[in-house]
């Protein structure tokens, strides 16, 4: 089968896995993609083979020297670098043999069209480049910094996968005398399929920050890309409603624990009621989520004659209520909780890797810089509880 047979025979799989409605069919679907994934490595790796060989058959003497410098590149500046060729074509800033090599399977150019500014025209040079995996890692972390939450989603990258198969019941192993038939297991399935949502934002760069040096534009450029799509991100993922491009957060559907105004305060008595609310066999590796001022609040509670209940000063603060662990997410908006297991009942995917896109405006003397990634997301039904305050 040739590579193209290959990649022809996995969009036709892809396209069935669409329209699949059982775990059966989804399971065989799944089975046929990894085995045409493994053959097209087995090509990618015989390519690579011959590749080598024909190097060294070329220039036997050189080839050290270039894989040294391959292994020295250093993929957070080359990439730096690329954007900056790309606007500015400063002469440091174009890349060596070593960093094309090494950016070769990152930066795939979507367009090198060019557009001559007019009276009534932006220029436009549209340098699209997928960001590499190690600097999308990078984007990635600082966003787990930022957020307990996004950090406790396990984020897959699987391309075109968008529906999510999950147990929903089984019938349990059963006791059987000696010699007697074992009674087949009954597993009951479902599948879900989550929202796509489309990410994009913009950020501009002034000459002056395009003169920087690349050692210092380098961290700077993985910031300003982070910092325009953290929010987006983030923010869909706990309150996203599924519609106008936007995937289907852990508040969608959850486990209703509104509370009311007037148990605003008595947040144990809130929390409480929160997590009698959460499944028995949902709480396994639950953790609870707070908003800013319910964290404070637990935190700095006081008993009827005026101590604090927890040790505020050089103490270790609020780490667990009842077994729950729970940690204070500044995403959350105020008086909202949220109770689960996010890593195993929330279900994300990057469909489309990152991407960035220069456009370039002559006449207004602008350079902007345009991010985009899609991801698919889904909570599993009646598996995490969200409390807010029922106004």
């Amino acid at each position: 089968m040739t590579v193209k047979e290959l990649d022809d025979k996995k969009e036709e799989l892809r396209k069935q896995s669409e329209s699949a409605t059982s775990m059966e069919s989804i399971a065989e679907i799944n089975k046929q993609m990894d085995a045409l994934e493994e053959q097209r490595k087995s090509y990618n790796e015989t390519k690579i083979k011959m590749e080598e060989r024909f190097k060294n058959m070329e220039n036997t003497q050189n080839l050290g020297e270039d894989r040294k410098s391959t292994e020295k590149v250093d993929i957070r500046k080359a990439f730096a670098k690329h954007v900056l060729f790309e606007s500015t074509h400063r002469a440091d800033a174009k890349l060596n043999d070593a960093e094309k090599r090494a950016l070769g399977v990152s930066n795939t150019t979507t367009s090198e069209s060019f557009v001559e500014a007019t009276s009534s025209v932006d220029g436009i040079n549209n340098g699209g480049i997928f960001i590499p995996q190690e600097v999308v890692l990078d984007i990635l972390r600082e966003e787990e910094l930022e957020s307990p939450i996004y950090r406790d989603i396990a984020t897959t990258a699987i391309k075109g996968k968008i529906k999510f198969p999950y147990r929903i019941s089984k019938t349990g192993a059963k006791k059987k005398a000696e010699l007697t038939q074992t009674d087949n297991e009954n597993v009951q399935w479902g599948v879900l399929s989550g929202a796509t949502g489309n990410y994009t934002d913009s950020i501009v760069l002034t000459f002056e920050e395009e003169a920087m040096a690349i050692e210092e534009f380098t961290p700077y450029l993985i910031s300003l890309i982070g910092e325009s799509m953290r929010e987006l991100l983030i923010a869909d993922y706990i309150y996203g409603n599924g519609s106008n491009d936007a995937v289907k957060g852990i508040t969608y559907s959850a486990i209703d624990a509104k509370y009311s105004t007037g148990d605003k305060a008595n947040y144990r008595k809130i929390l409480e009621a929160g997590i009698k609310l959460l499944p028995t066999k949902k709480r396994a590796g639950a953790k609870i989520y707070l908003a800013s001022d319910i964290f404070d609040g637990l935190t700095f509670e006081k008993d009827g004659n005026g101590n604090y209940i927890l040790p505020v000063l050089n103490g270790s603060g609020l780490t667990k209520v009842s077994t729950f662990p729970v940690e204070m997410d500044a995403n959350l908006n105020a008086g909202d909780f949220i109770i689960g297991n996010l890593g195993k009942w929330y279900k994300a995917n990057i469909n489309k890797q990152m991407e960035l896109g220069l456009d370039v405006s002559n006449q207004k003397r602008t350079k902007t810089y345009t991010t985009h990634m899609m991801v698919t997301a889904i909570p599993v039904p009646t598996s995490i509880v969200y409390g807010k305050e029922n106004v």
